[in-house]
């Protein structure tokens, strides 16, 4: 559990939609899932992607998640706030980490967009 201090520095939520199954193709689906929102801190930017004839936008970040005792898998969706501040809502979970400390389980950190860009940071 979060002291109150500690929470200050979480000025965003998140929600997360557990998977509830799978499509035909093997493709984790989210119909029918209850969200449940989380406050966090979003980390991240938003990067170019330039080819010799196409430029993109994509982007990579990490949220730090008051997840309380909540396992949250790398098939779950996770919905960004709709503040204009990110290019995708429902960004890709590349790596999902617990963290601890002495006191046991302290928060769980996602990692999200496109993983090649995540070297060399």
């Amino acid at each position: 559990m979060f002291e109150a201090e500690f929470l200050t520095m979480m000025p965003h939520t998140v929600t997360i939609y557990p998977r509830t199954g799978y499509t035909d193709n093997g493709v984790p689906s989210h119909v029918g899932a209850v969200g449940k929102a989380y406050r966090c801190r979003i980390v991240g930017k938003n990067l170019s992607l330039r080819r010799s004839q196409v430029q993109d936008q994509t982007v990579v970040f990490d949220i730090y998640l008051n997840s309380g005792g909540d396992v949250i898998g790398m098939e779950d969706k996770v919905e960004l706030p709709d503040d204009g501040a990110w290019l995708d809502r429902y960004p890709i979970m590349f790596a999902v980490a617990r963290a601890t400390d002495e006191d046991g389980h302290h928060h769980t950190k996602l990692q999200c967009g496109w993983q090649y860009h995540r070297q060399g940071q």
